[in-house]
């Protein structure tokens, strides 16, 4: 049986091969789509997360100041501006900050433990102008942007990847239609052949097994290509991000992974749900 169903699938492909070769590029390129999607959203990780944190405003601290100085300060402008959240970023997590965005600091950061950075104050507020009167404190050596500039990137970013990841979904629809369509057509035009095998007491899963394999075998090639495509389009990014300083972006094996297995299970699933729905027409 399984014999049969791989030299008649063969066959299927042969005669239908500018068909296949149409589907497995409908498949991969949304796939491959949405594996970029992933991989740039979770490198640009950081920049969406500050959409939440809109009106972050970063203040330097003097790095003479005490534990107690550096307590009193905190506690005075906690009173004297009640709208105000602060929080201490510990020296560690500033440090990781800078590793992550400025790899090429990661050796000196880590020999000094961060020792050698200033505390850092990040100030929330709805009023980021607010916090410009710190400007005159001597306990302060630099306040920070107080425009949402990381809040536009994380819009941005978020809303980039909602479209592509929207886009990615629609063409995918489409080319799982497209896979249901052919099955569909191919079963017309095998439809003396199969009712002949029917006749003869052939099993259904004989007469669907060519099916089945014609549409694997495009989905097989179009999950290779989505993850070749993926890796190549990350290789690509990642080496124009460390040419500014920027960490590279790396891709997940588990997604390499999920992206083959997509191409080969979405179309099967669409063949097979195309079978039963005209096996159970021809029954009755």
């Amino acid at each position: 049986m399984i014999r049969h169903a791989l030299a008649e699938g063969w066959l299927l492909l042969r005669h239908r091969g500018l068909v296949s070769l149409f589907l497995a590029l409908a498949l991969a390129i949304p796939i491959g789509l949405a594996g970029v999607t992933l991989s740039v959203m979770r490198w640009l990780e950081p920049a969406v997360g500050t959409v939440d944190r809109a009106n972050v405003v970063a203040v330097l601290l003097h790095p003479q100041m005490g534990d107690a100085q550096r307590a009193a300060w905190l506690e005075s402008q906690r009173r004297d501006h009640p709208e105000w959240r602060l929080e201490v970023v510990a020296p560690e997590q500033l440090a990781q900050r800078l590793i992550h965005w400025f790899p090429y600091l990661k050796d000196l950061l880590e020999r000094d433990g961060g020792a050698m950075l200033p505390p850092l104050v990040e100030i929330t507020t709805a009023d980021p102008e607010s916090v410009a009167v710190l400007e005159r404190s001597p306990a302060v050596i630099a306040v920070g942007p107080r425009t949402p500039l990381t809040s536009l990137l994380g819009r941005v970013s978020r809303g980039l990847g909602i479209a592509l990841a929207a886009a990615s979904v629609v063409l995918l629809m489409s080319a799982v239609l497209l896979a249901a369509v052919w099955v569909h057509l191919e079963l017309y035009r095998h439809a003396d052949e199969i009712t002949i095998m029917r006749l003869v007491g052939a099993t259904e899963s004989t007469i669907r097994g060519p099916f089945l394999v014609a549409t694997a075998a495009p989905g097989l090639v179009a999950g290779a290509l989505a993850a070749l495509g993926t890796s190549a389009v990350a290789e690509a990014l990642s080496g124009m991000a460390e040419v500014l300083g920027l960490p590279g972006l790396t891709v997940a094996p588990g997604l390499l992974v999920a992206q083959a297995g997509a191409g080969v299970v979405l179309p099967l699933a669409a063949a097979a749900i195309t079978l039963m729905r005209h096996a159970a027409v021809d029954d009755e």
